[in-house]
């Protein structure tokens, strides 16, 4: 069968009733969403356990992660201050507390003017918005409801040609073993559509498998429908085949931040390649199964045998 951009192979879920859902979920632990992404309707039940799934991720950050490290990740505020050798653009912390002195600091030090808002109890890319105003930060405070303004950050030129509204990030899952070596299990190009801030699957982003050596796309993208294309859907590159540049570097960063925190042993870092080089975004608590396993194969046996 050939492939052209028109052609979205599907992962089967739109044809599923809600008893193979829940039977797959009772058995394998794999939500709707990540049975549709990974394709769980074409696979056998032995090769369906070699997928980490929701609940397998859930158990595998019980046996990895400590509590104290987690709530570092989970927090913005707190993940900003703790990996802030790894974050140069400006952002500022807002709640009741913030004083307009300090939000004007933060309005002058931005170069191009505008900031992303990013709700700190909100994941997924849930709530993310931009913004331009010093009279939006005050309103922002008075509603008292905590969260991070950021600096609007530009991807590089490489990035950039792919879809410029979005930041794309790369998603690299590090596990450090009982040795205490950082292994990389996996990178991932994340794209936003045309119009999207966000590179999210959720919010309609595609997801691309880098190989970790070679920096080398080496598959077709995946939307959060299961849908394959071999083109990306806003600028029309063709994908497999695509490399990125600054592999070694991204590895070697994505280690570097690893061992900062290193009581947290599995983690999913979103990391960006910006005009001004790279940049920390976020560290994953139980990085999301779908994108990670985006090229349908298995992780789980692989992290098993680090615990």
């Amino acid at each position: 069968m050939s492939i052209n951009n028109s052609l979205r192979l599907r992962g089967g879920g739109k044809n599923q009733s809600i008893f193979t859902y829940a039977a797959n979920y009772l058995r394998y632990g794999a939500t709707p969403f990540e049975y549709n992404v990974l394709g769980f309707a074409r696979l056998n039940g032995k090769a369906k356990r070699e997928f980490i799934t929701m609940r397998k991720n859930r158990w595998l950050d019980g046996k990895l992660n400590d509590k104290e490290s987690n709530k570092i990740l989970w927090d913005k505020g707190l993940f900003n201050k703790h990996f802030s050798e790894f974050i140069h653009r400006e952002y500022l912390y807002i709640d009741k507390s913030t004083n307009e002195t300090e939000i004007q600091h933060f309005i002058r030090a931005l170069k191009g003017g505008r900031y992303i808002v990013k709700p700190n109890d909100l994941y997924y890319g849930q709530g993310i918005s931009t913004g331009e105003s010093y009279d939006e930060l005050l309103t922002i405070r008075n509603q008292g409801k905590p969260t991070i303004v950021e600096e609007l950050l530009v991807n590089a030129p490489e990035l950039a040609v792919l879809n410029e509204s979005s930041l794309n990030t790369f998603r690299v899952v590090t596990c450090i073993d009982q040795s205490d070596d950082v292994h990389i299990l996996a990178i991932l190009l994340r794209t936003g559509r045309a119009g999207a801030v966000i590179d999210n699957m959720l919010g309609g982003g595609t997801c691309y498998h880098v190989d970790i050596d070679t920096g080398v796309v080496d598959g077709l993208g995946r939307d959060a429908f299961g849908n394959d294309y071999l083109k990306h859907p806003t600028s029309g590159v063709i994908m497999p085949g695509y490399k990125v540049s600054k592999i070694k570097e991204i590895r070697d960063f994505a280690i570097k931040a690893a061992k900062r925190l290193p009581k947290a042993r599995y983690v999913g870092w979103d990391i960006a390649l910006t005009i001004k080089g790279l940049e920390l975004i976020e560290g994953n608590v139980t990085p999301s199964a779908e994108l990670i396993q985006c090229n349908k194969v298995g992780l789980y046996p692989t992290i098993k045998a680090f615990l």
